[in-house]
């Protein structure tokens, strides 16, 4: 795994979406059209798309306490999985590994869907004008040495450094948050986030997205333990493909649509066996 990646620590969030507003600006990417309340909460836009590549998500707030409501606020965006299923269902090699970031190449994206469909954390669209998909490529298109989501970042909830440190310093923030104190006249002090959880050090072989997340993963709509893609059923659909594809005269319209033949082949094949 290449040794940078990001660490994003949500205690530290304030929802500020400067992130978001870099991201935009570095890239050329357009604004949404949007309502002010387009998502949960504060949520603007509401999600990702070919045009968004990061936004910042704001969960429902617990009102439990309505004199301490308690905020869900995460940075979302491509998490750049070492053992990422965009990247092995993607018919055309169109999506790569540069220096150890999911990259997509869209000179050979036919926009098939099959990343999109893929992708439980719901990441690559497809843009409508041409047909091809889109997605966060950590500043590796439009260079920069931090990338811009990163650097724009002004309370450190969103670092950009070596992969092991981040992971270090993570763990001691952990402890740091999950463990009881005292005061000045010895009494307990509860930990100030008992609940803080690390994610992205192990799911799919390791995510280049590092999390410290206030609460489990499942209160950020995260699967705390995902399967990787089954890949015989993967190679079965390439095989397929890579036949009708040599009639496709080159033409990306007909390239999906083999595509969309070569799957649905498979999901018959595989109801056949079940059945």
């Amino acid at each position: 795994m290449s040794e940078k990646a990001f660490l994003l620590d949500t205690t530290k969030c304030i929802g500020c979406r400067a992130c978001q507003v870099a991201c935009k600006q570095w890239n050329g990417l357009p604004g949404e059209q949007t309502d002010f309340f387009a998502g949960p909460e504060y949520t603007n836009p509401a999600g990702l798309s070919s045009i968004t590549w990061n936004y910042v998500k704001f969960f429902e707030v617990d009102r439990t306490n309505e004199e301490h409501p308690v905020w869900q606020i995460m940075h979302m965006k491509c998490f750049h999985c070492e053992d990422a299923n965009c990247l092995k269902v993607c018919p055309e090699r169109a999506i790569s590994k540069v220096d150890g970031w999911v990259v997509i190449d869209q000179n050979k994206c036919i926009g098939c869907g099959a990343c999109v469909n893929e992708c439980i954390y719901h990441v690559p669209h497809i843009r409508k004008s041409d047909s091809k998909t889109y997605k966060c490529n950590a500043c590796t298109v439009n260079e920069r040495e931090i990338p811009a989501c990163a650097f724009a970042c002004p309370t450190g909830a969103l670092t950009y450094g070596n992969r092991t440190a981040l992971l270090q310093e993570a763990q001691l923030r952990l402890k740091k948050y999950t463990k009881a104190g005292r005061d000045a006249d010895g009494n307990e002090i509860a930990p100030a986030f008992p609940k803080a959880q690390l994610y992205g050090k192990d799911q799919f072989s390791g995510l280049k997205m590092l999390m410290i997340l206030r609460d489990r993963p499942s209160k950020y709509g995260l699967e705390e333990n995902p399967r990787p893609l089954e890949i015989t059923k993967v190679e079965q659909i390439h095989d397929t493909y890579a036949l009708m594809s040599m009639f496709t005269f080159g033409i990306p319209s007909l390239k999906r649509a083999a595509y969309r033949f070569a799957k649905s082949l498979a999901n018959s094949s595989d109801r056949n066996r079940i059945s």
